[in-house]
């Protein structure tokens, strides 16, 4: 049989889904869009993020809790300089590699504040930027620590996070940021260029050559289990141990705030604080990058391609073979693109219901011809007859 021949009834069968893969892949888009699956991308999730806690993190957390904040800053923002220069000194006591401190210190209060030429971490600085170049034209950075040592600004990075533009969950970072004074480090790029190169002296260099709007995906949101400014204080001030802290050595230390609530962000693993996204971006970037966003005409594209690998897949199948092993296929399937896309299989829902409405319309094209050829065989109660042949001697 030629190929031609062979190959024409999963073509013709490849043609009449088409009408089926369109509205499908728009049905799933709107889904997406309207947040429907959020539901179950946030179970894959959370069986991704068993998964990864197994793995050991090369980041650590330290929040400054609602009870911190009362305590140690007298519930009071701007942060009392004073109070966070010995929390950082509590935290660098432990040898960490990095120290990435993703508190605001624009204020002019800051300017009193001393970096103690001691500390051996490397200090990395949240830098704000301005409301003003927010609301439309380049983006205005600020200065660190009041703008008292404007060189601290080549040790600092813009905390950006970014909502998925498809449904509007926060789950992209930049390496970059374009700005009015050229290419800036993110807060996420900063700290992992210091933590693989703590010499470095201008970490905004190494945006040079990068491209500043492309965001990527964040690969995990693993909900890790940080450690209290308040305990971490009370141990340095009251221990004469100078053992340092394992939790903590040598590693990228966030130093955040998670008091009164003020910074939290929807994603696929639920409702989580801006520093643990941050973690969260900064090991994905440790590990080699998120994947990039893909643009929806490609994922159309994509849906469409996944869809035929279905279809071609069972093209010659019989019913029962479609029902038993149609649905795991169509599993395998989204998750095979999901993990080759987004590098997580969290987002086989981008693919999967299309499939799975692919191949209903393949169960119910199967049942509807096999109708057809039954209805116009002929039965086996109306064939004539063979009559015995008689030999003539």
């Amino acid at each position: 049989m030629a190929w031609r021949d062979r190959t024409r009834p999963a073509l013709l069968r490849l043609r009449r889904a088409l009408p089926v893969v369109i509205v499908a892949i728009i049905a799933n888009f709107a889904l997406a869009r309207f947040g429907v699956l959020h539901g179950l991308e946030h179970w894959v999730t959370d069986i991704e993020l068993k998964m990864w806690s197994q793995t050991a993190s090369a980041v650590a957390i330290v929040t400054i809790t609602d009870e911190d904040y009362d305590e140690i800053f007298n519930g009071r923002s701007p942060l009392d300089p004073d109070r966070l220069h010995e929390l950082i000194a509590a935290i660098d006591a432990s040898a960490p590699r990095v120290i990435g401190v993703d508190i605001d210190t624009t204020h002019e209060d800051f300017r009193r504040f001393t970096v103690d030429p001691g500390w051996r971490a490397r200090i990395i600085w949240e830098r704000e930027i301005s409301t003003r170049g927010m609301q439309g034209g380049a983006i205005e950075p600020l200065d660190v620590l009041g703008g008292r040592d404007p060189s601290r600004n080549a040790s600092s990075g813009i905390p950006v996070l970014l909502d998925d533009p498809e449904d509007k969950v926060t789950r992209l970072y930049t390496r970059c940021v374009d700005t009015k004074v050229g290419p800036q480090p993110s807060f996420v790029y900063a700290s992992v260029q210091a933590y693989r190169n703590p010499k470095a002296q201008d970490i905004a260099r190494s945006c040079r050559g990068q491209d500043a709007d492309e965001p990527k995906f964040i690969r995990s949101f693993r909900q890790s289990q940080p450690l209290r400014a308040g305990h971490v204080l009370a141990k340095a001030r009251s221990s004469k141990d100078t053992e340092p802290d394992p939790e903590l050595h040598d590693k990228l230390v966030l130093l955040g705030g998670t008091y009164r609530d003020f910074d939290r962000h929807f994603t696929p693993g639920g409702s989580q604080p801006g520093v643990v996204i941050l973690a969260n971006a900064i090991e994905t970037e440790l590990k080699g990058g998120g994947a990039a966003v893909v643009p929806r005409w490609k994922l159309f594209a994509l849906e469409f391609v996944a869809s035929a690998i279905l279809i071609c897949l069972f093209h010659a199948a019989s019913v029962r073979t479609m029902v038993i092993y149609g649905i795991p296929a169509a599993l395998v399937v989204s998750v095979a693109f999901s993990t080759a896309i987004f590098q997580s299989s969290s987002r086989l829902f981008s693919f999967a219901p299309t499939l799975l409405a692919v191949l209903a319309f393949e169960i119910y094209e199967h049942i509807r011809h096999k109708a057809i050829l039954d209805a116009f065989s002929p039965s086996k109660h109306d064939k004539p007859k063979r009559r015995k042949s008689r030999h003539v001697r």
